[in-house]
């Protein structure tokens, strides 16, 4: 081949190794390792650059020999002098990872307890967050990235869209969108409202994987877990079950006696009275700092007299429960209540503003002010505009109004209380619809049931995390003059400045030239 043949096919040939170079480097960015598609477009490369010698060797040996390759020598030195330092700096980085959070409140900085608890780990721990593409995950996924950097590998997390893989979501028993699954070994820790306070909680629990006690008392036609009908539990139980509960029934009408293990006893919606001796055993309970969740019904008949368990609530705790009905004008029907207004408690805070619903409620009234020794507060209110009718035999004609007999709104609907010198606490809800298989799903009730058994057994009192508090910055504009000031230096004498100081320099040099 002649000398003109060869020079008139080496720029191709550079140019089809330059696009095997550039197809490996591609290659290699999508697949991470040196597949087949790297590898044979690594083989093009070298054999085309081969090629290309072979045509043109007198100019590979100026370009290595001349004026040209001292230069360009000096720069591929200086390159490759500034590539390295970038990769000995990425490689420092990423082996002895560090953040800073400039932000005034540390809201990217996780709590000392939270820190604690993560080096503590014993075994690795995977969190799967089933979230839809309907559900926002931004606040997740940067609470979970925090965790997983803290962890220094102990802690992993990834994301499973439940409608796109419902099979892994049925076996993990996913029932709400937004739920994130912790796995340490056999166990795991379901955590609905994704914060800082529920994943730590979540963790400690795995850490201390004694199962709490849920009894659920029998015998007086009280609401079962074992029902799947509208009127059951069993999907509360389910959940209570996914929290790490055992869920167990409970006759105290043989027993005698609350057993050792329990944490907590839910009464939902007797149907007969209880006996004296069942009240002095769950007494005894809560003397021993036990929990009661009672979930009572409005009276079905006008002349109703209050059971031993409402005088008991009514005398020991110092509740208010009226026989009554709460109506709410601007409800359909006007015996649901809706409630948007929470009082400040560990229950209610993590669902400020999700409502909860109540079918049928009758009134739990606090005192105020709340006995010495006790803490009562209520925890859902009804509308202004709603009141707690007394007159039973009107509401059954359906004739009943607002009169100076009734309990003006808002009315309380839920209450919480602890004895201080006990640690008894005791939840009483006007209603044991809104825990049922038919209410459950509903809004918030689902976490105002779970939330309300979590905090009987104290297991929101594992970890005591600080919380940020957001920094308020205002920005306050300056006056009208001071705008117009601004605006005269930075768009007209500042440029006007420049504009001279060229046209002094430009006259300048004119007048020597």
């Amino acid at each position: 081949m002649k000398r003109e043949q060869r020079q008139r096919y080496a720029p191709l040939a550079l140019a089809l190794a330059l696009v095997g170079l550039a197809v490996a480097f591609g290659g290699y960015i999508v697949y991470h390792a040196f597949a087949p598609v790297v590898t044979v477009s690594l083989a093009w490369a070298v054999l085309l650059l081969a090629l290309y010698v072979f045509l043109v060797p007198e100019k590979v040996q100026s370009a290595l020999t001349g004026r040209q390759a001292r230069y360009g020598s000096n720069a591929l030195i200086l390159s490759l002098a500034f590539i390295g330092i970038l990769a000995v700096i990425n490689y420092v980085g990423y082996q002895f990872p560090k953040r800073w959070d400039l932000t005034a409140d540390k809201s990217h900085t996780l709590d000392q307890v939270t820190l604690d608890t993560l080096a503590k780990l014993p075994q690795k721990v995977t969190a799967t967050a089933f979230y839809t593409s309907r559900m926002p995950k931004g606040n997740a996924q940067n609470l979970l990235d925090q965790y997983t950097f803290a962890s220094h590998g102990k802690f992993t997390y990834k994301f499973v869209d439940p409608e796109a893989q419902p099979t892994i979501a049925q076996q993990m028993g996913i029932t709400r969108d937004g739920t994130v699954v912790l796995k340490m070994g056999d166990r795991t820790e379901k955590v609905t409202t994704v914060t800082e306070q529920d994943l730590t909680s979540a963790l400690v629990r795995l850490m201390h994987p004694n199962k709490q006690v849920v009894y659920f008392l029998t015998g007086h036609g009280e609401r079962s877990p074992d029902a799947f009908d509208d009127k059951g539990y069993s999907t509360a139980k389910r959940e209570l079950e996914n929290k790490n509960y055992t869920v167990k029934p409970l006759s105290l009408l043989k027993h005698k006696t609350v057993p050792k293990d329990a944490h907590v006893v839910i009464i939902a919606a007797p149907q007969k009275p209880l006996s004296q001796e069942e009240i002095a055993a769950l007494e005894l309970f809560l003397r021993n700092g036990g929990g009661l969740m009672v979930l009572l019904e409005p009276p079905l008949k006008p002349d109703a007299k209050p059971g031993p368990l409402v005088t008991y609530l009514e005398t020991q705790w110092h509740l208010s429960l009226t026989p009554d009905l709460v109506i709410d004008p601007l409800a359909n029907p006007a015996t649901v209540v809706v409630s948007y207004k929470y009082g400040t408690h560990k229950i209610t805070d993590p669902i400020k503003t999700v409502a909860t619903i109540f079918p049928t409620a009758r009134s739990v009234g606090v005192p105020v002010p709340v006995p010495d020794g006790m803490d009562e507060i209520t925890l859902v209110r009804s509308e202004p505009k709603s009141w707690a009718e007394t007159d039973l035999a009107a509401l059954q004609k359906q004739q009943a109004k607002e009169d100076n007999q009734d309990t003006k709104g808002p009315v309380g609907v839920a209450a919480a209380l602890e004895n201080l010198k006990t640690h008894g606490r005791v939840v009483v809800v006007g209603d044991a619809d809104f825990a049922s298989n038919g209410y459950y799903p509903a809004y918030g009730n689902a976490d105002f049931f779970l939330n309300s058994v979590d905090w009987l057994s104290n297991q929101q009192e594992l970890i005591h995390l600080n919380p940020h508090t957001p920094t308020q910055r205002v920005v306050v504009l300056p006056r009208r003059d001071t705008l117009m000031l601004l605006l005269l230096a930075f768009v007209f004498v500042l440029p006007g400045a420049v504009l001279l100081a060229g046209v002094i320099v430009w006259a300048r040099r004119r007048k020597r030239a």
